[in-house]
């Protein structure tokens, strides 16, 4: 694998990490604020923030050469390959995406877990919630996190399951 090559696999990863991150933390934590509180710039905000985030994401992914060329990642380097004995750039992919399915699942299971376990009291419990669990459950934003966990749990259990589809999408040739 050449210098570029490594260097094109990880711009990309980066771009495909920060649409994850902006599609199920950003935007579902911004508005929730919106909900409870309208206000239009705040809407704006959001609006301007996804928009800036995708124009990263497509430059990130489309443009990865013109990155490269223009910060000169390839240069100053000994060797023109980089040897990683049996990985080539689908390895490297199929890795990336098991780390970052493996870390969504690791970062949201123990925040679904709680939600879950304070929802099933509350609904079973003839007292209810007490009062610090009231204070920290029972809320519509609750039942919102709660949501947005489990999805960023089935996202990391769909690229844990179907990461050499992914890796094919990834790596596919663009046309010329």
């Amino acid at each position: 694998m050449t210098k570029r090559d490594f260097f094109r696999i990880i711009i990309k990863l980066f771009g495909l990490y920060s649409l994850i991150l902006t599609v199920f933390t950003y935007i579902p934590t911004n508005i929730s604020y919106v909900i409870f509180q309208f206000e239009p710039v705040v809407l704006l905000w959001i609006f301007g923030a996804v928009a800036l985030t995708v124009l990263v994401y497509i430059i990130l992914i489309r443009k990865t050469d013109l990155i490269i060329d223009f910060l000169k990642l390839d240069k100053g380097f000994d060797e023109e390959r980089i040897e990683f004995e049996n990985f080539n750039s689908q390895k490297i992919i199929q890795l990336a995406l098991l780390l970052i399915g493996g870390l969504l699942i690791i970062n949201y299971l123990p925040e679904f877990l709680q939600y879950t376990y304070l929802a099933f009291k509350k609904e079973v419990s003839p007292n209810g919630l007490n009062q610090l669990e009231e204070f920290s459950f029972g809320k519509i934003t609750d039942y919102f996190n709660w949501v947005i966990s489990g999805i960023n749990l089935i996202v990391g259990y769909i690229l844990l399951t179907n990461y050499y589809q992914i890796t094919k999408w990834l790596n596919r040739k663009q046309k010329t």
